[in-house]
């Protein structure tokens, strides 16, 4: 026997479970307390077993209504999501979107990503803000933060584009002067420091099992990762950049691994968003497509 159940009654009794009240359900779906109570009747008589246990102050769930709310709030839910993904693919992406990020990754990552987006998606203007100093994504009002490193503690989203790993690098030219066997080899080498780590003076290398923390000897604190790399390639110094930002140097000779049998620190590379639950369709769809295109990229 075909049996069409009239699924409009699951809503009824989920709102009426989540707002304790049918008063407060009936407020809630925009209808009148008589046909809440009038629908959540016939729904008990179609299962043919008590769902709610009423009385003058509260309502509580049966052992069965219990089980029959978590079944039905995921139906609910997942029909809810099934109707979000058809009105997302036929909405057209528009507005504004705020976008911030490091200048390295900015320039090397993000910008391309956000022409190949904005290609994509013709009706969103994207405002990309480079900065190697941390801003507050709710006070400065961005939709969209890219986070290089390690992520401090915040009510922000965040979700891994991929990982990176500290790589220590000098000139060739450099190399050959220092001729580095060792970390502590390094003490007294002229080092290149960074406003974004905070004058970071202090690196861990790693061997096998041996491990070996130096102070270094910081001759300059410069305030974007860039220009510590245009530093490097005109002086006698090394620095510690990710290597996402070095490997066509690497690959091409201009730049050389200081210590190469030695590691550092791995980190990630995040997107962070407010805390907020509402989401335009246009931030879905960077998201979406920058976690695709950009978390492949090396």
């Amino acid at each position: 026997m075909d049996i069409r159940y009239n699924l409009n009654r699951l809503s009824y009794f989920v709102a009426t479970v989540d707002t304790g009240t049918i008063t407060a359900a009936a407020h809630q779906l925009g209808i009148s307390k008589a046909v809440v109570s009038k629908q959540l009747q016939i729904l008990e008589q179609e299962i043919g077993t008590p769902l709610l246990l009423r009385n003058t102050r509260k309502l509580s769930l049966t052992d069965a209504g219990l089980a029959f709310f978590e079944d039905a709030k995921a139906a609910l839910t997942q029909a809810n999501n099934a109707y979000e993904r058809v009105l997302d693919r036929d909405q057209m992406p528009k507005g504004r979107l705020r976008v911030t990020a490091p200048v390295d990754y900015g320039v090397s990552h993000v910008a391309p990503f956000v022409a190949r987006f904005q290609e994509a998606y013709p009706e969103v203007t994207v405002d990309l803000f480079l900065n190697d100093m941390r801003v507050d994504l709710i006070e400065e009002r961005y939709d969209v933060g890219f986070r290089i490193g390690w992520l401090k503690d915040s009510s922000n989203l965040a979700r891994k584009l991929r990982n990176f790993e500290e790589i220590a690098v000098c000139t060739p030219a450099t190399a050959t002067k220092i001729n580095a066997k060792s970390p502590r080899d390094l003490v007294d080498v002229p080092f290149v420091l960074s406003h974004a780590l905070e004058g970071r003076a202090e690196w861990t290398f790693t061997k096998d099992d041996q491990s070996e923390t130096i102070t270094v000897n910081g001759v300059a604190q410069l305030n974007i990762t860039l220009a510590i790399k245009a530093y490097l390639m005109e002086g006698t110094a090394f620095s510690v950049l990710p290597d996402f930002m070095v490997e066509d140097d690497l690959a091409s000779g201009r730049l050389v691994r200081v210590l190469p049998d030695w590691s550092m620190r791995e980190g990630g590379i995040f997107t962070v968003t407010p805390p907020s639950q509402i989401r335009s369709n246009a931030l879905k769809r960077f998201l979406e497509m920058g976690h695709t295109e950009i978390g492949q990229l090396r």
